[in-house]
């Protein structure tokens, strides 16, 4: 069987420079938006005409910065905690034969060789392959199950994500909502759960840095704007 070509109709553009902090399924984070830029050959109106009728889309995405599969044939998914194996089929893994991501998200507008949408959860620069209409009557199955990933992780309460006054006026409303979403789902690895360890993230131009306290609280301690020139997030002890 000849091997498929398929090449990006778009770049989605996100508040997550790195891998470290991105949500670990697409709508948990309502307040994670960006943008489909489509490329010039894909961004005539024409393409997207009628789309306005859906409140949500599937995008097909590609896995550009992992490095190439393992070869492996099983994963260790964070819903089983870190620690048990599965086949890499039976798993949502980014280490994958094809690289392949897909994402639902929540459709704000339709715009001039774009669209704005909310749930990101890839980080910026993704490439987007196709995107699709998400029809509820077909594709939301009320009797599916999902043994070990049945629902979406708790969050932690609004008050267990401490932010700072003075943090907070820094990074103003719309970023300080997104690093309190992010931080409720926890995005440590599953195995990593020692307090105390001071963790940082790039985020929507931030550098947010933040501590888990013994009793579950997570405490933000800094942020720091990022030089336009940097890209990737960041962990430290």
């Amino acid at each position: 069987m000849p091997e498929a070509q398929i090449s990006p109709v778009a770049i989605l553009r996100t508040p997550f420079a790195g891998k470290f902090g991105v949500p670990r399924q697409g709508g948990l984070v309502p307040a994670a938006e960006g943008r489909v830029e489509f490329l010039p050959a894909f961004a005539a109106p024409e393409f997207t005409r009628g789309l306005e009728a859906f409140s949500h889309v599937w995008l097909v995405t590609g896995f550009h910065g992992n490095p190439p599969w393992s070869g492996s044939a099983v994963v260790r998914p964070p819903r089983l905690g870190g620690n048990e194996r599965v086949g890499v089929f039976a798993s949502r893994s980014p280490n994958r034969p094809n690289g392949l991501g897909l994402s639902l998200v929540r459709l704000l507008a339709v715009e001039p060789g774009a669209l704005r949408v909310a749930g990101i959860d890839a980080i910026d620069g993704t490439p987007v392959y196709d995107v699709k209409p998400y029809l509820p009557w077909c594709e939301a199955v009320p009797e599916a199950r999902a043994d070990w990933a049945l629902a979406a992780p708790a969050p932690r309460p609004a008050d267990a994500v401490i932010v700072p006054q003075a943090i907070a006026e820094q990074l103003g409303a719309g970023t300080t909502e997104l690093v309190r979403q992010v931080l409720s789902f926890d995005p440590r690895p599953a195995y990593q759960d020692e307090a105390g360890r001071i963790h940082g993230m790039t985020l929507a131009g931030w550098n947010v840095r933040w501590r888990t306290e013994t009793h579950g609280t997570v405490a933000v301690v800094s942020a720091e704007r990022v030089p336009s020139d940097a890209s990737s997030g960041s962990e430290g002890a």
